[in-house]
């Protein structure tokens, strides 16, 4: 594994353990067994935003 990612990945699994906690009723245990599934969750929905980018930055450049 590549060290330069392990810090923000850390810090990204962790910021969305606590904003899920803040935002949701669920406690910090609860939020912990829920973090795994976010962050899946916000990966796909990434991907989705993603996608779509490259679906209209493409149809942009065929029509120019």
């Amino acid at each position: 594994m590549q060290r330069r990612l392990v810090l923000p990945m850390i810090a990204v699994v962790l910021t969305v353990w606590l904003v899920g906690t803040w935002v949701t009723k669920f406690t910090l245990e609860e939020m912990a067994l829920y973090t795994p599934i976010a962050i899946v969750a916000l990966g796909a929905l990434a991907g989705v935003i993603l996608l779509w980018v490259k679906i209209v930055r493409d149809s942009l450049r065929r029509r120019s």
